[in-house]
């Protein structure tokens, strides 16, 4: 009976502090509009405040979108560079409990742990934290969204010629690529924030649902260590570590592409699909710089990697309607380093981190990458129409042995026929001797 009395008094106070942080949470436009003001945001002029005026609010699942008409002499630009103090603003550290936190009391067990099980779902209020989202159609919107990304997005295969993206913000939404729709894609980031990591979940996705159709031109100018996993598949027909190695590779893409348009033009086609061809083909460069000929030594080294960006550009130009598609991974991708077709003929960019606006702008045309958080993963997803912010999945070595070891084949077999004899005909061979 005690026991009882107790866990009534634990529920009410629960449930009163939960209607007290809603009204609370409803205040959150207030103290936006604090922020606008203490931050410069606002505009005086002759004697007069113009201010940022709330349009509207709207309540969702993953949390509330403002909208606000800008002030005269303010810019979208201004209050993206004021993103940073709005967030912190929202998120001062205060013991927090939504409405919708009341969800999880019903699975509180009723046993002499209850006090443990409240004050973890306290504890959960304390580190989580808020995360907003700016964007401007002729209003500002302001998302602020009650929880943030998860860190670690355990990876899954896609399904076709989809590959997995990542989770949205927005409703924490699955996304994927569609690879018949954007052939190509222009990865950008800081070392050590996910490209390779992202990489790798394509392959490994495409090879466990098109193993029979996807064929790879891999160039790993890391020095093989990220990719020389699908070295010895059956689906590899290149493999390159050196940019020797990459010309040659890019050169075989190349005249494969151009025996797969002989063919379809042969069959009155157009595009490969036209033709009833299953097959995709998949040039993926990790770290495209290497081949930048202005970092280049000696005019032979330059000129192979001039070669090299030109197979490049030809590739994107011509090879989304012959079934190739095209993924160049690099740091900073200006337009020495990857070729302005390239990027041009990209109509997907992925940027991860980066240091600045400058680097954001070279990989998206627009800043906003250098303020993601510094979690490994975290990226834009920019398409001709749209731009997310996402998590990108984390594969694990186990994960790519399991996509990878039912499709290793020997290297001689895969690489090597046995050479047939020279047939000659009705040849006659005069050597000279010392005794002619």
């Amino acid at each position: 009976m005690l026991f009882e009395g107790i866990t009534m008094v634990c529920f009410g106070g629960v449930a009163l502090y939960a209607k007290y942080r809603q009204s609370e949470t409803s205040n959150d436009s207030d103290k936006i509009q604090q922020i606008f003001t203490l931050s410069g945001l606002n505009v005086k002029h002759g004697g007069k405040h113009y201010t940022t005026q709330l349009l509207k609010k709207r309540k969702y699942d993953w949390g509330i979108e403002y909208r606000y008409r800008i002030p005269l002499g303010r810019s979208f630009n201004d209050f993206v560079a004021k993103q940073d103090v709005l967030e912190d603003g929202l998120n001062r550290r205060r013991l927090k409990l939504n409405l919708s936190d009341l969800k999880a009391l019903k699975n509180l067990r009723l046993d002499k742990n209850i006090f443990r099980q409240i004050q973890d779902l306290f504890q959960k209020q304390l580190t989580n934290r808020k995360e907003i989202e700016l964007s401007y159609d002729g209003a500002l919107i302001i998302r602020v969204y009650n929880e943030s990304l998860p860190i670690n997005l355990p990876y899954a295969a896609g399904e076709g010629w989809k590959v997995p993206v990542g989770i949205t913000r927005q409703k924490n939404e699955y996304l994927l690529h569609d690879f018949e729709k954007l052939p190509h894609i222009v990865l950008g980031g800081a070392t050590q924030y996910g490209k390779s990591n992202y990489i790798n979940s394509i392959i490994s996705s495409l090879l466990k649902t098109q193993p029979d159709h996807v064929h790879f031109y891999l160039i790993d100018l890391k020095g093989g260590v990220e990719l020389c996993d699908y070295e010895n598949i059956r689906q590899t027909e290149a493999f390159a570590y050196e940019p020797e190695e990459a010309l040659q590779a890019l050169k075989e893409a190349y005249e494969k592409m151009r025996n797969i348009q002989e063919l379809v033009r042969n069959k009155g086609k157009k595009k490969i699909w036209e033709a009833g061809i299953q097959d995709r083909y998949f040039v993926i460069i990790d770290e495209a710089g290497e081949l930048n000929p202005s970092e280049a030594v000696t005019k032979s080294e330059r000129e192979l990697k001039e070669e090299c960006q030109k197979y490049m550009s030809q590739i994107a130009r011509l090879g989304a309607g012959l079934g190739f598609r095209q993924i160049l991974a690099t740091q900073y991708p200006t337009g020495d380093v990857i070729p302005r077709q390239c990027k041009q003929n990209s109509d997907t960019k992925i940027c991860f981190r980066v240091q600045n606006g400058t680097a954001s702008r070279v990989v998206l045309d627009n800043e906003g990458a250098e303020k993601l958080p510094q979690v490994k993963g975290r990226a834009i997803y920019q398409t001709a129409d749209n731009s997310i912010i996402v998590q990108t999945p984390v594969i694990t070595a186990a994960a790519i042995q399991d996509a990878v070891k039912i499709n290793i084949v020997a290297k001689k077999e895969k690489d090597y026929e046995e050479p047939k004899p020279e047939r000659r005909e009705h040849t006659v061979t005069f050597k000279e001797t010392r005794l002619s």
